[in-house]
């Protein structure tokens, strides 16, 4: 399965982010994070904003954001 966002995605691991951790930062569950990451459901900006500060302060939204369903990407 490809991921919905594959920089996200890959960031996390390549950091060694533990989900969990950023489940917590945004005020949610371990599922409800990787409903999100599935995109299943959609992340807030609030959550978007949370993520890059604590996780990714190198990183814009738009770039770590990105959806691999975006035309833009291809």
């Amino acid at each position: 399965m490809v991921p919905v966002y594959p920089v996200l995605s890959g960031e996390i691991a390549k950091r060694g982010i533990k989900k969990k951790d950023i489940a917590s930062s945004i005020g949610a569950c371990g599922k409800a994070l990787s409903n999100k990451l599935a995109g299943r459901s959609e992340f807030t900006w609030s959550q978007v904003q949370t993520i890059c500060a604590e996780f990714f302060p190198d990183m814009t939204p738009e770039e770590l954001f990105a959806r691999a369903d975006d035309e833009k990407g291809a």
